[in-house]
C-alpha cells in the first residue's frame, strides 16, 4: 500500500494542528512531524505520486542522512 503525496498534503493543509510524527519510518526511525511535512511538500513540488517515487538519494539529502 502506498500513500498519495498530493492527498496527504491536502489532508495536512486541511488539518494544520494534527501531528504526523511517526507517519513514515526511515532506517527504522520514525520521522518527526517537521520531517514528514518537509518530505510531503517536496514530493508534491517535484510531482512524485507516492513515497515510493522519491529517490533514496533525495530522501537522504532532505533528512540530512550521510552514508
Amino acid at each position: 500500500m502506498r500513500t498519495s503525496m498530493r492527498g496527504l498534503k491536502n489532508f495536512m493543509d486541511a488539518h494544520p494542528r494534527k501531528k504526523f510524527s511517526g507517519y513514515f519510518t526511515v532506517n527504522g526511525r520514525d520521522l518527526t512531524d517537521a520531517e514528514v511535512r518537509r518530505i510531503v511538500s517536496y514530493a508534491v513540488d517535484k510531482g512524485y505520486e507516492t513515497e515510493a517515487d522519491i529517490p533514496s538519494e533525495e530522501l537522504a539529502l532532505l533528512l540530512g542522512l550521510g552514508d
